[in-house]
């Protein structure tokens, strides 16, 4: 019986300390440097209105939210993870940072549609473009496929 309220206790304790997630604002001095670099870089003219910090048991991650309605995801240590363009063209300095494949298919491809949201997969790339279809690519930058 010790053993099964041990267990219970157990359980209890372990559900209680992964369901910590917490977000707060928090104040742009307070992302990693690669985050406040990635935004000056890339949009220098903008202002961030607001910043999330999620913090979960063993990681941060972080959502820039800026004036002119782009969202950025970073990773803990301040790497990009996401950049989505609510449907305004997400800026070239950003396209070549990713696998040269992937702005060239976009490019020759019929779509007639710009990108709008650059998303890093495990895989390695989920792209939105503004016809509202997602197309993913390996982390080489190889198409995968398409899914509307």
């Amino acid at each position: 019986m010790k053993g099964i309220a041990r267990l219970t206790m157990f359980f209890a304790l372990l559900s209680t300390f992964c369901s910590c997630e917490k977000e707060e604002m928090i104040t742009e001095t307070e992302l990693p440097a690669t985050s406040r670099e990635f935004i000056r870089s890339h949009f220098p003219n903008v202002e961030i209105s607001l910043i999330i910090r999620e913090t979960e048991p063993f990681s941060s991650d972080y959502t820039v939210y800026l004036t002119n309605g782009f969202e950025i995801d970073f990773t803990k240590s301040g790497d990009w993870d996401d950049v989505d363009g609510k449907y305004t063209a997400i800026p070239e300095s950003i396209l070549a940072l990713l696998p040269q494949g992937i702005p060239e298919y976009v490019k020759n491809t019929p779509h007639d549609c710009h990108i709008v949201e650059v998303n890093k997969e495990h895989y390695g790339y989920e792209i939105e473009l503004s016809n509202g279809t997602e197309l993913k690519f390996n982390s080489k930058g190889e198409f995968i496929r398409i899914d509307d």
